[in-house]
């Protein structure tokens, strides 16, 4: 986590800035940046029912994408759904991204704060770390890694395209 640490957690301040709106859709596009990056593939990587869940966390912005994050039945409806999952042995990857999914829902109809968010993406990241490197990681291991590298790049974008600086706008 030591890459993410150093290269996302300083977005946390510009993070304040935005509303919490910004901040709902920021987290999802993160949750689904980081479908392809899951080896082997997302589709295999996670349980039917579990990959199911969050392709649903994915589509419901799809269906209304200018306020998703107030539709308090879906989200009453996925947290349902979650709590059912059936307990099925799981990669150690899936557990952090779950929460991550789970956690875009867990405070609606009220949008996220800069804290949820940071917490979503710290655990989208920590999920690819944990499907790619095992045992001791050290920074140069995750600097090596391209799915590592990958993660926090694409959260780097996102949050400057989601999330101007201050600056850019003067």
């Amino acid at each position: 986590m030591e890459l993410w640490d150093q290269r996302v957690e300083p977005y946390a301040e510009r993070l304040e800035e935005a509303r919490g709106a910004v901040l709902c859709d920021l987290a999802l596009d993160v949750v689904e940046a980081t479908l392809p990056l899951f080896d082997p593939p997302f589709a295999t990587f996670f349980p039917a029912e579990h990959a199911a869940l969050i392709r649903s966390a994915v589509d419901v912005r799809r269906s209304s994408p200018a306020e998703w994050w107030r539709d308090t039945g879906f989200a009453e409806g996925f947290l349902a759904r979650y709590d059912a999952l059936p307990e099925v042995p799981v990669r150690p990857a899936v557990g952090p991204f779950m929460t991550a999914t789970v956690r875009l829902f867990e405070a609606l109809p009220e949008p996220l704060t800069a804290d949820d968010a940071m917490e979503v993406l710290s655990s989208c990241y920590e999920a690819v770390l944990m499907s790619h490197l095992t045992g001791r990681v050290t920074l140069e291991d995750e600097e090596n890694s391209d799915r590592c590298r990958a993660a926090v790049e694409q959260q780097i974008r996102i949050i400057e395209d989601r999330v101007p600086s201050v600056s850019a706008g003067s």
